[in-house]
């Protein structure tokens, strides 16, 4: 399928590794031109270097709303404007719901919602301005179904989601859409951080038999910031293998 996003410029958050990077890389194999950042400069242009077409790697901690707000900024001035984002960043710990440690929940709203909010704030005003623009968020599914030990991220990204909804409708009839995608069981290296050697046991646990694919993960995500996707927006789409269960 020809995705008419070729020539687009995109900026990818937290792309050097897993899940962004297999975006970005979706994203340029259509032509787009990237920005992708790391906090590690050596990292990100490795990872730069790893794309084939126009990759531009900006170093930028976008776990604080400065940060986030930076990087958009340098990424829309590295490309000459910006027609799409990808919100994406680092996880906070695992957790319980009973016991909850009061400074880790705000650092992980800051890292989790409020600077992945301010990454959209910041691309909006250009967006709307030009009657076109792609915003998709990188979450879990923990948003939909509550993942067990996870009470950080399930309760920031849960207010991330809602946050994404309402402005999706608000901008509907503007050339502008807002999505997010819901990676479960897909091989990186912060799955396996999470869950250690227990990363074999988690693949047969999931519905598909198998762990999910960062490349594949990057093609979906590629679609929804495609031409052809222009009406679909508002949307949360567990990419999972079948673990969600709910019918919504």
């Amino acid at each position: 399928m020809e995705l008419g996003i070729a020539g687009r410029r995109a900026a990818v958050a937290a792309a050097s590794v897993g899940l962004g990077f297999g975006t970005a890389r979706a994203l340029a194999a259509e032509g787009v031109r990237v920005a992708i950042c790391s906090r590690e400069r050596a990292r990100v242009e490795a990872a730069a270097k790893r794309i084939d077409g126009e990759v531009i790697p900006l170093v930028c901690d976008v776990a604080s709303e400065q940060g986030a707000r930076g990087f958009v900024r340098a990424a829309r001035e590295a490309l000459g404007g910006l027609d799409i984002l990808v919100a994406n960043g680092g996880g906070p710990p695992p957790g319980p719901a009973a016991g909850v440690d009061r400074a880790q929940q705000r650092e992980s709203l800051e890292r989790c919602f409020l600077s992945l909010q301010a990454m959209v704030e910041e691309a909006l005003p250009g967006l709307q301005a030009q009657r076109w623009g792609r915003i998709l968020a990188i979450t879990t599914p923990g948003v939909r179904q509550p993942l067990p030990n996870m009470v950080y991220s399930n309760t920031a990204r849960a207010a991330f989601t809602a946050y994404l909804k309402t402005l999706a409708r608000e901008l509907a009839a503007s050339g502008i859409t807002v999505n997010s995608l819901l990676p479960m069981s897909i091989d990186t290296e912060r799955l396996r951080e999470l869950v250690g050697a227990n990363a074999e046991l988690l693949a047969k646990q999931s519905p598909s038999g198998r762990m999910g694919d960062a490349a594949d993960f990057g093609r979906v995500a590629a679609f929804l910031c495609s031409e052809p996707a222009n009406y679909v927006t508002g949307v949360a789409l567990p990419v999972d293998g079948g673990y969600c269960v709910g019918l919504a």
